[in-house]
């Protein structure tokens, strides 16, 4: 009770120096801010989006090369480890980056096969990293599951292109009918209850 006092003096001191108007305006500024900001964190959720989609994208569609070209490696006769760090210097960014990623692991000590198995949380890696993980750690033959997979990766990839044809020309039937409609009525149909408008004015 002692202490409730003092506080409850004290807030209403606070009250009466910034003032009922002052206080009443604090909000709708707050608002008018937080809806001015909101916008532009759509717009950096929408951008990181879009990065997001583009690099998971470029990630699948290098898996093939990447497979390809550590086979042939590993085929000349480089080890695993050396075959990834030559493949990592061949690709540009983002697999460059992902797969430089995997060869500091084994070059700080992390066994080999977990390094690799280590790409299963990449976009499109999951069954190669499982692959090669397995491969590593059991010494089977690696190139030839490496090509394997590059195939696999190749088919899915085709599949995944006939797909996103097929919704682009589901999707771009309807831009094409809200443009040629209008021009079709107006110069198809227009014209002729023109005519037959004018012909049923002019026969009365």
């Amino acid at each position: 009770m002692d202490t409730l006092i003092p506080a409850v003096l004290a807030a209403l001191a606070v009250w009466l120096g910034v003032g009922g108007d002052r206080l009443a305006r604090l909000t709708p500024v707050s608002a008018h801010v937080l809806a001015r900001a909101a916008p532009a964190r759509r717009w950096r959720r929408h951008v990181g989006t879009r990065r997001a989609v583009a690099r998971a994208d470029a990630l699948v569609a290098d898996l093939p090369a990447v497979c390809d070209l550590l086979a042939v490696c590993i085929q000349a006769g480089r080890p695993p480890r050396g075959a990834l760090r030559v493949v990592a210097d061949v690709c540009a960014e983002p697999t460059r980056g992902v797969l430089l990623g995997v060869w500091n692991e084994i070059d700080l000590g992390v066994p080999e096969h977990r390094a690799w198995a280590s790409l299963a949380d990449v976009p499109g890696y999951r069954g190669f990293a499982r692959d090669v993980g397995r491969a590593v750690g059991s010494g089977a033959a690696l190139a030839d599951l490496l090509r394997e997979r590059g195939r696999e990766a190749r088919a899915a990839a085709a599949v995944a292109a006939r797909a996103r044809a097929r919704t682009v020309a589901v999707t771009g039937v309807l831009p094409l009918v809200v443009c040629y409609l209008p021009a079709f009525l107006l110069v198809g149909v227009v014209p002729i209850f023109g005519g037959l408008l004018a012909r049923l004015l002019g026969g009365g």
